[in-house]
């Protein structure tokens, strides 16, 4: 459930971060707008936010003096950002902020876009901004413009490699990575054969999910062997796809694989399902969709780290209006996340933060 007006209230004004929440608390009417038209309106609203700061150069000065906060994240089509984006937008009415919200059309890998959408921000002169970098290195630079211009920087969901930033909003994703370890290894009777296709290389968000899941592993169940190189699908699922029967080939005795976000996930969970595997050949991964949410309850998907996604927009934007308002931060707040499998699919809490806009009949 999403916490009441007056505690996200109380929560920004004491900086009392630690008070979770799930995505599904939002209003009635959001609830019941399902998620592929909730994730064309959300684009259609940042694409034409976007646009006329980008081609008019960004005005210098049209937030100057005025309660403006940019969020740039990711991307605009996964329930994870959609989520991300009504926690920042609710903080933001809940405080007396505008909030503008934007991200790549072309989503994770358009790290270009996204560094020039930062550009055109730090133009405006905004109250703050909150960005989910797409990159470590690439958008390290751009970060500490933002701080030259003394705007305050709150990162989202990812860091950066610098310490160019006032406070980071995520969850702790190498222990999420460990967690799903942990059941995987539980399922498979903690021997065998696991298969690693990653998402985008160079992300810290993906390099923690890797790194968690690979060091937990490997300093508690030895007869588990990852095998063979770490594969990048560059977010493409059909990439995914042809990886996953690569592997299949190469190891016909494998027991598992592991991937970190939505995109991959959903490939390796077709493949898994055309090769008649579902269930038998587990997959343990990140962040959930509608089509996550059913291989999850058939039984292909066995654990799937699901972000507080919600919680973690409206903090890093509680966190950046602390810091326009001269109140203390932490350096770092755990947003929080929960690991759904078949056996938890049916809880409520669990099904608020699948399902956020409602069920697609």
């Amino acid at each position: 459930m999403k916490r009441s007006k007056w505690m996200a209230a109380a929560a920004t004004a004491l900086c009392l971060v630690m008070a979770l929440s799930g995505c599904g608390g939002k209003d009635e009417d959001k609830k019941e707008t399902n998620a592929e038209t909730k994730a064309e309106t959300k684009a259609e609203t940042s694409a034409e936010t976007a646009a006329p700061k980008e081609e008019t150069g960004a005005d210098a000065g049209d937030a100057s003096g005025s309660k403006v906060i940019y969020v740039i994240g990711k991307e605009s089509q996964y329930n994870h950002w959609l989520c991300l984006q009504d926690g920042a937008e609710d903080c933001g009415k809940d405080n007396g902020y505008e909030i503008i919200y934007q991200a790549p059309p072309l989503g994770e890998v358009d790290i270009e876009k996204q560094v020039s959408m930062v550009e055109a921000a730090i133009g405006t002169k905004p109250a703050a901004i909150v960005l989910a970098p797409n990159d470590t290195d690439a958008l390290a630079g751009v970060c500490a413009d933002v701080q030259a211009a003394g705007i305050p920087m709150v990162l989202v969901d990812s860091k950066i490699s610098t310490e160019d930033y006032d406070c980071l909003v995520a969850l702790d994703n190498e222990a999420a990575g460990a967690a799903v370890a942990e059941e995987l290894a539980q399922r498979i009777g903690g021997a065998g054969q696991v298969g690693i296709i990653s998402a985008v290389p160079g992300g810290a968000t993906i390099m923690a999910r890797e790194n968690g899941f690979m060091d937990y592993m490997k300093a508690n169940y030895p007869d588990i062997e990852i095998v063979g190189e770490i594969l990048y699908s560059q977010n493409d699922s059909s990439k995914a796809m042809s990886q996953t029967y690569d592997m299949l080939a190469a190891y016909p005795d494998i027991k598992a694989f592991y991937t970190t976000n939505t995109p991959t996930a959903e490939g390796i969970a077709s493949a898994l399902e055309e090769k008649e595997l579902g269930g038998k050949v587990l997959l343990g991964s990140f962040d959930a969709s509608d089509t996550i949410n059913a291989y999850i309850q058939n039984g292909t998907i066995a654990a799937c780290s699901v972000a507080e996604a919600y919680n973690m927009g409206y903090e890093s934007v509680a966190q950046a209006i602390n810091l326009v308002e001269g109140k203390p931060v932490e350096r770092f707040v755990d947003s929080g996340n929960s690991i759904v499998t078949p056996a938890n699919f049916e809880e409520e809490h669990i099904q608020e933060l699948l399902y956020p806009f409602g069920k697609n009949n």
